[in-house]
């Protein structure tokens, strides 16, 4: 008996099987569609064993769960799937909390999937694609907003009319919980401080989506997305924060409906926009290095926004113990953890640019004289979300 976990970010199909106990992973990887709109690349883990990398004809999250199942089987794992444990980026005002897929939650997902357009549409075609492949199995969501569930209020509102609150549920939902409810536990056992309720961290997810997190005690106090996950950082093609009067300009003077601005602003802005090069930093990065000029200028803004929210967020915490790196950007490039870090001397954040060029998993990278630990942290989204499965599903005491 096993648990399969599928985690569909915005251009990515993540999974992991993990043995009944949720405690390790048998084999795992990730379908990554980076190198186009119908190939895929099939990564393919074991541990201790070289990742093997296929390209696949998949065009799509239901495509992808397919080619996944044909890995396992051609790989000889044959053990029986008793959950499959799904991330479900937006719960909206009603879930937050593990639960059991039916047909009728999955109504009410498809319902709300407006509010996260690049995560929840195919995050519910991997559900449907999955309950066809395994339909003995239990199927749980996971919510990534469920972390957020305790902000205080003062964070949770926007400085809006109220009755927007009280009537269209106009509200900070936050996003990224799973990792960084996961990375808020793994920096406290790194640091032998579990259960201080003082702990102060300040969290960078950073991958094609990014936010941060300012924790205490392993609980949010803020975070950088708001009502969908376009708010915050800029990311790989999402704006992040704007001035919303940009937007009632465009409409006013040049005409420019809903639909146009959501296909800008979630699908044409951010690393992509700036750079006209790619939404994937590790192209940006390399046309950069190549002497791109707005490449250059995409990543500065980019690490200029990080470091200014650090700030902020050192701001509401009274201050910081430790800045977490992590994702897939945050945990591998060397480069924009040094981008980041040079300005914040004055935080007394030294960043060692040896450690740092290690690129260890799970490692502090500060210098010795540092006051604030600078953690690069491997997220482990796909064992917290067997975990929370596994905890939940039928017949679990």
């Amino acid at each position: 008996m096993s648990i399969l976990v599928l985690n569909a970010g915005s251009s990515t199909l993540k999974y992991a099987l993990l043995d009944d106990a949720a405690k390790t992973e048998l084999v795992g990887g990730v379908v990554d569609w980076h190198g186009g709109d119908s190939t895929a690349t099939l990564h393919f883990r074991t541990p201790g064993c070289e990742d093997s990398h296929t390209l696949v004809e998949c065009s799509d999250y239901r495509g992808a769960v397919y080619e996944i199942l044909h890995s396992l089987t051609a790989n000889g794992i044959d053990k029986k799937i008793s959950i499959v444990g799904h991330r479900i980026v937006h719960g909206g005002p009603v879930f937050n909390q593990p639960t059991l897929i039916d047909d009728h939650m999955r109504e009410e997902l498809e319902q709300i999937s407006t509010l996260a357009p690049l995560h929840n549409p195919p995050a519910l075609a991997a559900v449907e694609a999955a309950r066809k492949v395994f339909p003995d199995a239990a199927h749980i969501a996971v919510f990534d907003t469920a972390f957020y569930s305790g902000l205080p209020m003062h964070e949770v509102l926007y400085p809006l009319p109220y009755q927007w609150f009280e009537e269209y549920g106009i509200r900070r939902y936050g996003f990224h919980g799973i990792s960084h409810a996961y990375c808020a536990a793994r920096a406290a056992e790194i640091l032998g401080r579990q259960e201080d309720l003082s702990l102060r961290l300040v969290i960078c997810h950073l991958g094609n989506g990014c936010s941060a997190t300012a924790v205490r005690g392993e609980q949010p106090v803020a975070t950088t997305m708001g009502f969908t996950p376009l708010d915050g950082l800029m990311m790989g093609t999402r704006s992040g924060s704007i001035d919303p009067g940009i937007l009632l300009h465009l409409m006013q003077q040049h005409g420019m409906n809903g639909e146009h601005l959501d296909e800008s602003l979630n699908r044409q802005s951010g690393l992509l926009g700036i750079s006209g090069v790619s939404s994937d930093f590790r192209e940006v990065e390399q046309s950069a290095n190549a002497g791109h000029k707005r490449a250059s200028l995409a990543i500065e803004m980019f690490a200029s926004r990080i470091r200014s929210t650090i700030g902020a967020f050192t701001v509401t915490l009274g201050g910081i113990d430790a800045l977490i790196f992590t994702a897939g950007i945050g945990e591998h490039s060397t480069t924009l953890r040094s981008r980041v870090c040079n300005g914040l001397q004055c935080l007394n954040l030294l960043l060692d640019e040896d450690k740092n060029r290690e690129n260890d998993a799970d490692s502090n990278i500060a210098q010795m004289d540092s006051a604030v630990r600078i953690l690069l942290i491997r997220t482990r989204e796909e064992q917290s979300i067997a975990r929370a499965a596994q905890r939940i599903r039928p017949g679990s005491p």
